[in-house]
């Protein structure tokens, strides 16, 4: 035996919130030796006080919401428990038998029971997906939501809602493959091919369309199977129309529930949308700036080029500048005066111009005040002023 408590926790947890924390009380412990430090006993159960009371502290529930994601959950898990097993049975009861009515009957009874518990899940799934929007009204109603939590909600809602359309399209689509295949077993021609005989919207969702066909094939099985009941009163047939009424009743619903569950997801293919569009502007306007960093780029290298070209005509300039203004150091000139000529002043002075290696042979005073000196083959003259 054990008993469920997990109800008398929640609302205890609950009044913790809006309980007093108390004051805790000095014992002779605190004036002690041992030296006490507050982030040590931070998470340590905290001692009885005289009333026998106990406060531990923890957290704030998380959203009533995320029960109802945690329930689809397990709702879609058994969907699809569900779903694996009735594709067996669908194949085992589409194959021929013979002798063995009791035991397809027995097959029959409970391919209806899980047809019928997965349509149920089904409901129970959009019921717990339209009590997201309930509980937020009601959390905004008392003030204790804040946007960022209903943007949460709403995001969850729409995730749900993808799931269970998905989910049940799939079903869907597998009900309405078993029950061309029973009308084929039966020798009854289909109404039509399955594809929808109205002019198609090119704007129009493809699962919408998908579940329009089904929808439309399963009203006009109901129609030929109300027909044929009329006209026959074989229990063996029917029973068969009647599983197949079920059968297209049950696809009927699932296409009511995935049009209901479409209007969510609209919501969410319009923000995609946005999203895309924005996601593509972003691309453009990136492409952009790159083009303008290679630009600055370029103007920038050709900058640093200028900025050395300059420099060296600056040095080229400074370097003119130095060679005009450098001093005549070198070039030494020598004054002769006519009082101080004599021989061995001339023979220095050649030996000065000329070099070591040539000697002055010959050194004449002209008239008019010029000095011609001879060096082997060449001479020349030397003014020496009037």
């Amino acid at each position: 035996m054990w008993r469920d408590r997990t109800n008398l926790y929640l609302s205890y947890r609950q009044s913790l919130i809006h309980h007093p924390a108390k004051k805790p009380h000095f014992t002779p412990n605190d004036f002690s030796d041992t030296p006490s430090h507050p982030e040590e006993n931070r998470h340590l159960i905290p001692e009885t006080d005289e009333d026998g009371d106990m406060f531990i502290e923890m957290d704030l529930l998380p959203p009533r919401w995320v029960d109802v994601q945690e329930e689809v959950s397990e709702l879609l898990s058994k969907i699809a428990q569900n779903s694996a097993q009735l594709d067996k049975l669908h194949q085992k009861h589409l194959l021929p038998g013979f002798g063995d009515e009791d035991l397809r009957k027995q097959d029959e009874g409970f391919i209806e029971r899980l047809t019928q518990d997965v349509t149920r899940s089904f409901h129970n799934c959009q019921r717990a997906i339209m009590r997201i929007e309930t509980m937020v009204g009601e959390s905004k109603a008392h003030g204790g939501v804040t946007s960022g939590e209903e943007t949460m909600a709403k995001n969850i809602q729409i995730s749900l809602a993808a799931r269970v359309q998905e989910a049940s399209a799939r079903f869907r689509k597998k009900q309405s493959t078993y029950l061309r295949k029973l009308r084929d077993l039966e020798g009854i021609a289909t109404p039509f091919d399955g594809t929808p005989t109205q002019a198609q919207n090119p704007y129009t969702d493809p699962s919408m369309m998908e579940s329009d066909a089904d929808r439309s094939f399963s009203q006009t099985m109901l129609q030929q199977t109300s027909q044929r009941q009329t006209g026959h009163n074989d229990a063996a047939i029917a029973q068969r129309e009647r599983e197949i009424n079920d059968i297209a009743k049950g696809i009927i619903e699932l296409s009511d529930i995935f049009r209901e569950l479409q209007s969510m997801i609209i919501d969410q293919g319009t923000m995609l949308d946005r999203i895309d569009y924005n996601v593509e502007r972003m691309g453009t306007e990136v492409k952009a700036a790159d083009k303008e960093l290679k630009v600055a780029t370029g103007y920038q290298k050709r900058t640093t080029k200028r900025k050395i070209m300059l420099l060296l005509l600056l040095i080229v300039v400074g370097m003119i500048i130095v060679l005009v203004v450098k001093p005549k150091g070198a070039v030494q000139r020598h004054h002769l005066h006519p009082q101080r000529m004599n021989l061995q002043t001339i023979s220095a002075l050649c030996w000065h111009i000329g070099g070591e290696g040539i000697s002055c042979r010959t050194a004449s005073r002209e008239i008019g005040g010029w000095i011609r000196i001879y060096f082997d083959d060449v001479f020349f003259s030397i003014s020496i002023g009037s």
